[in-house]
């Protein structure tokens, strides 16, 4: 049996590589979400880290089968223990780097300050689109089974961030929305009356691993 060959270009071949304008839209909305853009020094071009729960496993083949132009190694499974107190869980996840390369340099620019810290850019209703949304959708939000909308884990942004996330999506696709306080920050959530159109918005880019977040596993058998 002939052995696979699986041929990774080093990265300097990769530095004039560019992105399509469909994964620059995929690229907006992860950075909403997980998706850590980082530069190794302030010279350096930027990598993009993906990584989610090892449940989510069909997810980042998703994500690399996009991407893989961009890296020079495959996805890998790694184990951490559970730091909170009285935790002792072993937590299983599985990610994936890009190359440091030019092409990203952008997103670092737009969602991050000086200090590294991630922000909501002024321009950002110019920049999301549907797509952009489905993959933040994917990436970082869930069904609330206690108000019957959809949050999105935004507590890492600032509540002014928040509303302005808020003001977005009411003017950029007409979703109502509200925020939350939570325990370490503030949650944005789409109020159970605009979940549907949130659905439908979304819908044509879903992966399907991802139906359970709008209790449409039935669709799959359609």
């Amino acid at each position: 049996m002939k052995k696979k060959l699986v041929r990774f270009y080093r990265t300097s071949s990769k530095s004039k590589l560019e992105l399509l304008p469909e994964l620059e839209e995929n690229l907006i909305g992860l950075m909403l979400g997980d998706l850590h853009a980082e530069r190794i020094k302030p010279t350096s071009n930027t990598r993009l880290q993906f990584k989610q729960s090892i449940k989510n496993e069909a997810y980042i083949l998703h994500l690399y089968s996009i991407f893989k132009d961009y890296c020079n190694s495959e996805p890998k499974i790694t184990t951490s223990i559970e730091k909170r107190i009285n935790k002792k869980e072993i937590n299983t996840s599985i990610k994936f780097w890009t190359a440091s390369l030019p092409c990203f340099n952008k997103f670092r620019e737009l969602f991050y300050n000086d200090l590294g810290i991630k922000y909501i850019p002024n321009n950002l209703e110019d920049l999301i689109t549907s797509r952009s949304l489905a993959y933040w959708v994917m990436d970082d939000g869930y069904n609330s089974r206690v108000s019957n909308g959809f949050y999105f884990c935004t507590e890492s942004f600032t509540l002014e961030d928040n509303y302005k996330l808020k003001n977005i999506l009411k003017s950029k696709f007409n979703l109502d929305c509200g925020i939350h306080k939570h325990s370490n920050g503030y949650r944005l959530y789409v109020i159970s009356n605009s979940k549907d159109r949130l659905y439908e918005l979304v819908k044509p880019h879903l992966i399907s691993h991802f139906y359970y977040k709008f209790n449409k596993q039935s669709e799959l058998q359609e």
